[in-house]
């Protein structure tokens, strides 16, 4: 398989997992010291502890909000050596009881060590609804 293949299964293996609560899958793909801005915590999040804890809260608020839907557009990644950059949009909506929708810029920079590839960075951030003319 090619790193292009694999980046891709683990982007969408992330986002599964989000979607079903299993966060061990989701945290098995990401690095050590893994640091990650998300779109709903204004905190960087880093390292395993930070992370686990962030996770569980991540899921309660999802389980609150309603049922969630994920579209995840194709990624434009770029290989170097033993790291990678995935750049994508990703697409939720929440469903009743507290329905939000919204469009979201991700950066992945991944790393690979003993030939395991692993987010070193995740990075979200909302896609402005409208662009502003500063004519």
């Amino acid at each position: 398989m090619n790193v292009e293949t694999t980046i891709k299964k683990i982007i969408n293996s992330i986002f599964d997992s989000f979607e079903k609560g299993d966060i061990t899958t989701l945290e098995s793909h990401m690095h050590r010291d893994v640091s990650v801005w998300d779109v709903f915590t204004p905190e960087l999040i880093t390292g395993e502890n930070n992370l686990h804890d962030f996770h569980h809260k991540d899921q309660n608020q999802k389980i609150k909000r309603g049922k969630l839907i994920i579209d995840i557009e194709e990624p434009l990644i770029s290989v170097q050596k033993d790291s990678s950059l995935a750049l994508y949009y990703l697409n939720f909506s929440y469903q009743e009881p507290n329905a939000l929708s919204g469009r979201v810029r991700v950066t992945d920079v991944f790393i690979q060590e003993n030939n395991v590839w692993k987010i070193f960075h995740h990075h979200e951030g909302m896609v402005p609804e409208k662009m502003h003319n500063l004519e």
